[in-house]
Formats: C-alpha cells, structure tokens, sequence
C-alpha cells in the first residue's frame, strides 16, 4: 500500500463511504473511530488499524441517527463480523458511538462481535457492552454509587 493510499483509508468519513467498499468485505473488521483520535493519540491509532478497515465519525458535527443508519448499513450489506470503537474518554459526543454499536448489535446485527476502547491520558481502557448500557442508564449509575456510599463531584 502506498503512503497516499494509507493516509486517505485512515482519514475515511463514514458518510462519505460506499456500503459496499471492499476494504470492508475483504477484513469483515471494522474499526469505527473519533475523528480526532489519530491527531490527539497517533501511535495508539496506529497499533488499533492494523487488520481493521477504520473509518471515522466526530458527533459535535454529524448527528448520530446518520451515522448510526450508515454505519448498521455498513455492517449488513458488507457482513462485517467484528465491530470495534476506540474514542476520547469523557467525550459525551464519542460516547454516542458506543451506545450506537450496542443498539445496532441488539436490534439488527445479534452476530456482531462489539469490542469499546477508551483513551484517556494517554492509556487505552477496554470497556465491557455491560458498562456502555449501564451508562446509558443515570438511575442505575446512582444506584450504585450510592450502595458504594460514594460522592462525586
């Protein structure tokens, strides 16, 4: 692969996307990333695209249900297997690309592998499908950190 070629799959928008790229065919593995991820944590992007077919959403400017329509596109029409999301912790627009890949594996695509990366600081998290819905969820986060007696602030 050259380098022009490189830098135009690792900066593909996923609305500017054919459904039925063959990247996404050929891997059936695809790596759905904030855009801002390769600029603020390079090396970490870097280690994530290998094997992947990545394509980026930012939602401060796209609004989910486009993204989340593509994106279950997508994985239909192409048959993508594994589906893993790497953000910016503490991001409640990356978060949104969370809770979109648990709907679209609940309500469309049961078969689907969903792997949740976070960066914060520099560290990668892996974050359980479990933790994703909890957080959806502000009643049952209170729940437990009151049974935990803790206080944030």
């Amino acid at each position: 692969m050259q380098g022009n070629e490189k830098s135009r799959i690792e900066k593909l928008p996923i609305l500017e996307c054919n459904v039925g790229d063959k990247r996404f065919q050929e891997t059936k593995k695809l790596l759905l990333y904030g855009t801002c991820v390769p600029d603020r944590y390079s090396s970490i992007f870097k280690q994530f695209i290998v094997g992947w077919t990545p394509i980026h959403a930012c939602l401060e400017a796209l609004h989910m249900d486009h993204v989340g329509y593509k994106l279950a596109s997508i994985i239909k029409y192409s048959k993508i297997e594994d589906l893993t999301i790497l953000t910016i912790d503490g991001s409640p627009h990356c978060y949104q690309l969370h809770a979109l890949g648990q709907d679209i594996k609940r309500h469309f695509a049961s078969d689907l592998n969903v792997f949740h990366y976070v960066i914060e600081k520099g560290e990668v998290f892996s974050i359980s499908s479990q933790a994703v819905s909890v957080a959806r969820h502000l009643h049952r986060i209170q729940k437990f950190l009151n049974q935990k007696g803790e206080k944030i602030e």
